[in-house]
């Protein structure tokens, strides 16, 4: 059977007894679990003390499928800035059963001049023979997921709060709409600063009083590749048909067609989920995504909007 062996990391601004103390307790994770959001009526039921050697934590959604997790042994820190780990057992049942070996190795690192950890998730398994093609899709796809899961779990613990929720507004109708901003091309790794980059040279082109001038948007092209971890984008903001080019700017067309409309609440830094779980939700729904990627509609402004109030539509194109 082919063997995988998925790894992703994350620095924390805390030191490794919080850390440690955070990801052991199974009671934690539905607040930063990258696979719930989409499916809020999941069953997730947590047996034992959620933080000793033996809990297990179980899921059963329509999305998600089924599964559960078991301690099997806990490595606590000696002292507040000493190496941790927590390994347990994972076993799914829906869609597929398989059985896997997941691992959080804690080491304290220096974060900001500050002394802090880092956590990496590691998951370590062999898939059955007859979904061996699905080997390097599923590191692709599920490393992201840990990516999302690390990046919420650091905001948890540094705050005490998860500033990202979803909600699956369906398939949506939409006509041509033009973006006027800039073109760019970054990592995945790089996308918020890159994107925040591209939008503020753009700014001074954008008129509010103008009524052919509506939301910040951006489109991703068809020239990214997410295996590459790779986006391709225009940045700028939604227009009429018609209206004027600045100099320095381009315009693109979201072309009409279905969209899957997923709405995003909270911080920037969370839109992946709204994205993967978009994605988890065509499939589960038996949907066919289209050639074309889609588009993101930013609903208020960043600049006089708390974080936690943020609105983004994600809009995923359908066949």
């Amino acid at each position: 059977m082919p063997a995988f062996h998925i790894q992703r990391s994350q620095t924390i601004d805390a030191d490794t007894r919080d850390v440690y103390d955070a990801v052991r307790d199974y009671s934690t994770w539905t607040r930063w679990s990258p696979w719930l959001q989409v499916d809020p009526d999941a069953e997730v039921t947590v047996s034992g003390p959620s933080n000793e050697l033996g809990a297990t934590y179980h899921w059963k959604g329509e999305l998600v499928g089924e599964g559960s997790m078991t301690h099997r042994e806990l490595q606590a820190p000696q002292s507040r800035s000493a190496n941790s780990s927590v390994q347990a057992d994972l076993a799914f049942i829906k869609p597929f059963k398989s059985q896997s070996k997941v691992e959080f190795e804690i080491h304290p690192v220096m974060t900001d001049g500050r002394p802090g950890s880092k956590i990496t998730w590691h998951m370590r398994g062999k898939l059955p023979w007859f979904l061996f093609w699905m080997r390097s899709m599923m590191e692709t796809f599920v490393g992201m997921d840990y990516e999302r899961g690390l990046l919420m779990f650091k905001q948890f613990v540094e705050t005490g709060e998860v500033l990202s929720k979803l909600e699956v507004k369906g398939v949506v109708n939409e006509p041509d709409r033009m973006i006027i901003g800039q073109r760019g091309g970054c990592t995945m790794d790089d996308i918020g600063c890159h994107m925040t980059e591209t939008l503020e040279r753009v700014k001074p082109h954008y008129n509010a009083d103008d009524e052919r001038v509506h939301e910040w948007a951006s489109l991703y092209h068809t020239t990214s590749d997410l295996r590459k971890r790779w986006f391709d984008y225009t940045a700028g903001y939604l227009a009429d048909a018609g209206t004027p080019v600045p100099e320095g700017c381009v315009a693109d067309t979201v072309p009409a067609g279905k969209f899957l409309l997923v709405r995003h609440v909270g911080d920037y830094a969370h839109l992946g989920n709204a994205w993967s779980g978009g994605i988890q939700y065509i499939r589960y729904k038996k949907l066919k995504m289209a050639k074309a990627i889609g588009c993101e509609v930013y609903r208020n402004d960043p600049e006089t909007t708390d974080i936690k109030d943020l609105i983004t539509d994600v809009y995923i194109a359908l066949k």
